[in-house]
């Protein structure tokens, strides 16, 4: 599979639990529980992005500075998981900062999925946007998270 479906697929899903968290009023244990996958596929999504997929994208020309853009989105999601951890899902604070964490996403993905995604595979070609796959994949599968389950 493409790294680049992979990437978009971990996007959907996150999108999908921030939804079921948004406006939570009553907390119930099942809502600890989505949000704990949700930090645990973003963490491994923005790993994967880090060491697999921008660097091999940064090797060229046309992509230097990626992680530089990139870094202090990765950094603000994670302080916000930090901030979102000490406090209950139905804490107004939580969604403030479920909503903002979101928002930004929704940037970072759309940028990634509208403009990456495809000039990385224009640039690198499917074949080494392929390898990258398999590479994310092997990396989730020794981290006990399959592909699909797992972002």
């Amino acid at each position: 599979m493409l790294a680049t479906e992979i990437l978009t697929q971990d996007h959907s899903m996150a999108i999908g639990l921030i939804e079921q968290l948004e406006g939570v009023t009553t907390e119930g244990p099942e809502h600890q529980e989505i949000f704990n996958e949700l930090d645990e596929a973003l963490r491994m999504h923005i790993r994967v992005e880090n060491e697999i997929y921008y660097p091999a994208l940064e090797a060229h020309e046309e992509f230097e500075g990626l992680m530089d853009e990139n870094i202090p989105e990765h950094e603000m999601v994670k302080e916000n998981f930090a901030q979102m951890s000490e406090l209950a899902v139905s804490d107004e604070t939580f969604q403030s900062i479920l909503a903002e964490t979101r928002a930004a996403l929704e940037v970072h993905m759309d940028n990634e999925e509208d403009d990456l995604f495809p000039r990385s595979i224009e640039v690198l070609g499917a074949d080494r946007i392929e390898e990258l796959g398999r590479e994310i994949e092997q990396m989730k599968g020794e981290n006990g998270m399959s592909q699909s389950a797992g972002m």
